[in-house]
C-alpha cells in the first residue's frame, strides 16, 4: 500500500503513515500481553494508505529489548499524556487484542479526551474474567513456575514448540509474559459509561471465551456495542491473511470520515 514512514514520538508510541502528511484516520495499535508493535507491522501491506497506525510499545522487546519488561498503565498514561498534543487531528479507531483490549479500553478513554475517537474494538478479551489468567499460567505467582499447557492457547506456540526454544529466547519470553499477565490481573476495566463511540467486540469461534461474555463492553458506552466472531483460536487475529481484514478497511471508512 505505498512507502511507510516510521516516526517514534516516544520509546513507547511509534506512528507510521504514509510519509505525504497525516492520513484521513489513524488506528491504534496495542499489542497482547507478551507482545510488541511489530505484531502489527505487516498490516502495512494491506492497510489503504490513507490509515495512519499508532503502535504501542511496551518494553522488554524489539527497540526497547534492553530494558525489563515490567510497566503499569500509570507509566503509559504518562508516557501518552506527553504526545498526546504531537497526535494529527485526525478520526481515531483504537484496536487491541487479548490483554491489549484491556489496555486499550483505558487508552480510548485518554484518546477520547482531546480527539475524534470513532470506535473502540476489544479483540479476545471479556470484561469480566472469572478468574486471572495470570494466575493459570504462573500458578503461585513465580516465573519460575510456568503452565505451558495454559500458555500455549494465549501464546500460539504449542508445548513442544516451546520447549524446543533455546534458552535464551525462552527467558525473555517467559518475562515478558509473567509481567503483562500481571499487569492484567490487576487491572480495572474502567467503569460506567466512558465512550460515546461504537464498541466493537471480536473473538475467534474456538477463542476462550463465549461470544455472549463479550457484550457486556456494552456498559462501556452510551452507542452500540456489536460482538462478531472469526474463524480461528485465542489468535485468529495475526493469521496471515487475517481474517479481519475486508471487515476492518470498511469499519475504518477511509474516504467517509470527514
Amino acid at each position: 500500500m505505498g512507502q511507510r514512514s516510521l516516526n517514534k514520538l516516544s520509546p513507547w508510541f511509534q506512528y507510521v503513515s504514509s510519509g505525504a502528511g497525516p492520513g484521513e484516520a489513524c488506528l491504534v495499535c496495542v499489542p497482547p500481553a507478551g507482545g510488541g508493535a511489530a505484531a502489527y507491522w505487516t498490516w502495512t501491506q494491506w492497510l489503504p494508505s490513507q490509515v495512519d497506525l499508532l503502535l504501542v510499545q511496551p518494553p522488554g522487546r524489539e527497540d526497547r529489548y534492553a530494558e525489563p519488561p515490567e510497566w503499569t498503565l500509570d507509566q503509559l498514561r504518562d508516557n501518552f499524556s506527553q504526545v498526546r498534543d504531537r497526535l494529527p487531528d485526525l478520526p481515531y479507531f483504537v484496536l487491541g487484542h487479548s490483554m491489549g483490549g484491556l489496555v486499550g479500553t483505558h487508552l480510548a478513554t485518554w484518546l477520547a479526551a482531546t480527539r475524534d475517537l470513532r470506535r473502540l474494538i476489544v479483540s479476545s478479551y471479556r470484561p469480566d474474567p472469572s478468574e486471572s489468567r495470570f494466575s493459570r499460567v504462573f500458578p503461585g505467582g513465580r516465573p519460575v513456575r510456568i503452565d505451558l499447557a495454559q500458555l500455549a492457547p494465549l501464546s500460539g506456540m504449542d508445548v513442544e514448540e516451546w520447549r524446543r526454544l533455546p534458552a535464551e529466547i525462552q527467558e525473555p519470553l517467559t518475562r515478558r509474559w509473567f509481567a503483562d499477565l500481571a499487569l492484567s490481573a490487576e487491572l480495572p476495566v474502567p467503569s460506567g459509561v466512558v465512550l460515546d463511540c461504537p464498541v466493537t467486540a471480536w473473538l475467534g469461534d474456538r477463542d476462550l471465551m463465549a461470544e455472549g461474555e463479550l457484550m457486556a463492553w456494552s456498559k462501556l458506552t452510551s452507542s452500540s456495542c456489536e460482538v462478531e466472531s472469526w474463524p480461528g483460536g485465542h489468535n485468529y487475529l495475526f493469521a496471515r491473511p487475517t481474517p479481519v481484514q475486508e471487515r476492518l478497511i470498511d469499519l475504518l471508512a477511509v474516504g467517509e470520515c470527514g
